[in-house]
């Protein structure tokens, strides 16, 4: 993957119709998750920290080998209006559907007061106040409630 990001090689992998993202922290992390039966039902897109969209490399058999930056100029400010609507839209899904939250043993109201405000000075911030992309992990309830209210479902 050829990334001008300096050290930071995070990625963000969000739905095409903003319901859905994870921020992984490099390309190996991405291609684990991919690896072991994540599910990626549905438009996807992804993007480095400086909003810079990246290209992705298939093999011959359809599976994600690699991401490829893109010529386009970074627009991170577009990038985190979408991120803002994914979180928008998860917080909507968790008010009409406060079960999602049970496995979490987390009330909707302090759900709620966890939600990022998502307002740092710069998308690579925003994108640290996003859950970590943890294989199997069950005590995020984000992450988790990203994946029931996200375009896969």
């Amino acid at each position: 993957m050829t990334l001008n990001t300096g050290d930071d090689r995070r990625i963000l992998l969000i739905a095409a119709n903003d319901t859905f993202c994870h921020v992984y922290q490099n390309l190996a992390e991405l291609l684990a998750a991919a690896d072991h039966g994540e599910k990626l039902a549905g438009g996807i897109e992804f993007f480095d920290v400086t909003g810079r969209r990246l290209h992705p490399r298939f093999s011959a058999d359809w599976r994600l080998e690699d991401l490829q930056t893109g010529y386009d100029a970074a627009d991170p400010e577009a990038v985190r209006a979408r991120v803002r609507a994914v979180v928008s839209h998860l917080v909507r899904y968790v008010r009409d559907h406060p079960e999602v939250l049970a496995q979490s043993r987390i009330s909707l109201e302090e759900a709620l007061a966890e939600v990022p405000a998502l307002d740092g000075p710069d998308l690579s911030h925003d994108l640290g106040a996003l859950p970590d992309h943890l294989e199997h992990d069950r005590g995020n309830w984000m992450h988790n409630a990203m994946h029931v209210a996200g375009w896969a479902h």
